[in-house]
Formats: C-alpha cells, sequence, structure tokens
C-alpha cells in the first residue's frame, strides 16, 4: 500500500486488522461511500418519519386547547427527530469528509519529498550564488587595493576606507570626514 509507506510499523501493527484496509485509498473510498449511502437512506427515513409523526401529533387537538397547543405538544417529539435528520446528514457529510481529507493527505505525503529536494537544490543554488558575489566582491577589493599608488599610503591612524582629504574651508583632516565634505561649496 503506498499511502503506508511512510508509517511506522509498531503503530501500524496497533491497528485493528479489520481496520487496516481502511488506510488504502480505494478500500476507504469504497467504504466511506457505503456509509454515505446508509446515512442518506437514514435521513430519508428519518424526515419521512418526522412528516408522518408531525402530521399526527399536530392534528390531535384536544377539547379546551389553544390555537398552538397542539403544536407545542407535538415539538417535544418533533425534536428528537429533528436531531436524528440533523444527525443522519451531518455523519453523511463527514463521510465524504474524510474520503477527501484522507486523500489530500496521501498526496501531500506523496509530494514531500520531492518538494524537499526542490527546495534544498534552491537553496544551495543560492548559496552557490551568494558565493559568487562574495568572491566577486573580494575579488574586485584586491584588486583596487593593489592599484593604489605607493605614495597614496597615510599614517597608520586612519580607519580603513578612509583616506585623508580637504574639508570644507581648506583644512586637512585625517580620518572621519563630516557631510559638510561629500559637498564641493563654491563661494557661499
Amino acid at each position: 500500500m503506498p499511502e503506508i509507506e511512510h508509517m511506522n510499523n509498531e503503530v501500524l501493527n496497533r491497528v485493528p486488522a479489520e481496520f487496516r484496509p481502511l488506510l488504502n485509498l480505494d478500500h476507504l473510498t469504497t467504504w466511506t461511500l457505503d456509509r454515505q449511502r446508509v446515512h442518506n437512506d437514514d435521513h430519508g427515513e428519518y424526515e419521512a418519519a418526522r412528516a408522518m409523526f408531525q402530521a399526527v401529533l399536530r392534528s390531535q387537538v384536544v377539547e379546551g386547547d389553544g390555537k398552538w397547543s397542539a403544536r407545542r405538544r407535538a415539538r417535544k417529539v418533533e425534536k428528537h427527530l429533528n436531531r436524528l435528520v440533523k444527525a443522519s446528514r451531518d455523519q453523511a457529510q463527514a463521510a465524504e469528509g474524510l474520503r477527501t481529507a484522507y486523500a489530500d493527505h496521501v498526496r501531500t505525503v506523496a509530494a514531500l519529498p520531492g518538494q524537499r529536494a526542490a527546495k534544498a537544490k534552491a537553496k544551495a543554488d543560492r548559496r552557490g550564488q551568494v558565493n559568487a558575489f562574495a568572491t566577486k566582491s573580494l575579488n574586485k577589493t584586491v584588486a583596487a587595493m593593489a592599484a593604489r599608488p605607493d605614495g597614496d599610503t597615510e599614517a597608520s591612524d586612519e580607519t580603513a576606507g578612509q583616506s585623508a582629504g580637504k574639508a570644507s574651508g581648506g583644512r586637512t583632516v585625517r580620518g572621519v570626514r563630516g557631510v559638510n565634505d561629500l559637498f564641493e561649496r563654491k563661494g557661499a
């Protein structure tokens, strides 16, 4: 049974033998359709019984009854028949829900290995792209550092990536540059 391929054998051995075939989707489909048919037949019988009880009990008018007395007395019996009708309808719907939910579960479990393999491949591809980008960036940095002229070396008190330059007002500043240094001011 491909449906139970990923199931723990210890758990499977605890399932009663008469219910094991239900783990096969074809057997479950047959079983749930049979249950639905039975519940739908019951539903029809319960509705017919309810209609018969309504007709008979609501027509039992006793001398001295008010306008709605017979109907109120009948409702005490009809209430239980209404529950039977509703329960049989709900059971038929639940059998159908069981079949569709199990079919979805089987499809999901069967698709998981392929989905996980695709996800792992995509992750590896992304990792490769990041590595390629990092390698390219490092190579550019090394090339830029190697292309720097020898006379451009400054004192060791400067931080990496910053060089001495002219600040606003014509003064030379080593190290940290301010926002005003980013704009060349002409006349002010």
